[in-house]
């Protein structure tokens, strides 16, 4: 072998030998190597502690934030049916004009289902709402229908606009004979102002529902949420292996199930006024709404003929009762 090949095959032995030493001797050389072992893996537990109380809070602030929107539809959807039907008993309690009180229950009743059909992203003329039904059931004519759905705007605030009319024709109908209440009592100038604060509240109503529809939860909650979920879960199977082993995947799977299923929910209730189950059921609350409205229209006739009945004479004294428990006397 030539003398030179002799000097470079010592060379590299040399630094070879040199490489070993440093490595086995500098402080880092184990890391260098990746070589974990079970002490420093569990060494790291407090570390995915935090991680995992950072993700539970952004669920829980996400979730509660869902949660509030729900309830909040809710109430100014049960709102809406106490307007409705306290316009409707005003209007037979108040106004002495069949027809025309016949027009504004009509148009009461065919408001919240216009309602419905708007949270919905939709017209009462559009396919599985119910314009074809309220037309089928007298609420609406074909031409009142038509008109609605060829009118660019809202059809709550049509109906809205509707019953203002057959309110002002209520009160212009000469002598005051639209009115049960006489041009001169006291109580006609505050009858115009209950009235049209209802009617106010109602338009209110519709509009925070659309608000709430209309202004969807920010992305970045979506996103933080869904970064915060795999990478609490990624760290936390590998530190939780070190202690349950072979049990990691089946904890890993059934938390992070459960973890999906809270945010899938409070996905569903970002919009209430869907088809979900988790939705408001506003179909059963319009036609509550509407079989309570025919039974004020019903029972108005027997409860003003009741009301004008003379009290009969010859009535006794009313017993007195007596109590069911011990009263002691002072």
């Amino acid at each position: 072998m030539h003398p030179s090949g002799q000097h470079i095959n010592s060379n590299l032995g040399n630094i070879r030998s040199l490489s070993t030493q440093t490595s086995s001797k500098h402080p880092l050389g184990r890391h260098i190597n990746f070589n974990l072992s079970e002490q420093d893996i569990e060494a790291c537990k407090n570390a995915v502690s935090i991680i995992g109380t950072l993700f539970v809070f952004t669920l829980v602030f996400r979730f509660n934030a869902c949660y509030d929107r729900w309830w909040e539809s809710r109430i100014f959807w049960g709102d809406i049916i106490s307007k409705c039907l306290e316009l409707g008993m005003m209007n037979r309690r108040w106004f002495n004009h069949e027809e025309l009180q016949d027009q504004l229950s009509r148009f009461i009743v065919v408001y919240s289902y216009a309602c419905k059909s708007l949270l919905r992203g939709k017209t009462l003329t559009s396919e599985g709402e119910d314009g074809t039904e309220l037309v089928r059931k007298g609420l609406l004519t074909k031409r009142e229908l038509q008109i609605m759905h060829s009118s660019p705007s809202w059809q709550p605030h049509f109906c809205l606009d509707v019953i203002r009319e057959v309110i002002v024709k209520l009160h212009m109908i000469p002598g005051g004979e639209g009115l049960r209440i006489d041009d001169n009592n006291k109580i006609h100038g505050q009858l115009f102002r209950c009235l049209d604060n209802t009617l106010k509240d109602m338009n209110t109503l519709i509009g925070n529902c659309i608000r709430v529809r209309a202004s969807g939860l920010p992305a970045s909650y979506d996103a933080i949420t869904m970064t915060s979920f795999i990478t609490f879960f990624l760290l936390a199977s590998v530190v939780w292996s070190a202690a349950i082993g072979w049990m990691t995947p089946i904890i890993v799977f059934m938390a992070s199930t459960i973890i999906m299923f809270l945010i899938l929910m409070g996905s569903k209730l970002v919009d209430p006024f869907g088809l979900d189950k988790v939705d408001i059921p506003m179909e059963c609350f319009c036609a509550t709404f509407e079989a309570q409205l025919q039974a004020v229209d019903q029972r108005s006739k027997s409860v003003i003929a009741m009301c004008e009945d003379k009290p009969r004479s010859g009535i006794g004294r009313r017993r007195e009762s007596n109590p069911t428990f011990h009263i002691p006397k002072l």
